[in-house]
């Protein structure tokens, strides 16, 4: 697993989807989202709009830490 070896810059309150997490997450590879979906067992992510599950920037910088 390549992770960023620095906390993602984006705003607390970005939102997007799972796959847009693992790749801010990646450090040029996105990581896996099995490896994210493991890790969201605390975190409670909201559904957006269309159905999808959506994380935020505050917990995105959350998952950094725990990973």
């Amino acid at each position: 697993m390549n992770l960023r070896k620095t906390c993602p810059d984006i705003p607390d309150d970005w939102k997007g989807s799972i796959t847009d997490a693992c790749r801010i997450l990646g450090d040029g590879k996105p990581i896996s989202d099995k490896t994210l979906r493991k890790r969201l067992g605390s975190i409670n992510p909201v559904r957006g709009t269309n159905g999808r599950l959506q994380i935020t920037g505050r917990q995105v910088k959350l998952i950094w830490r725990i990973l």
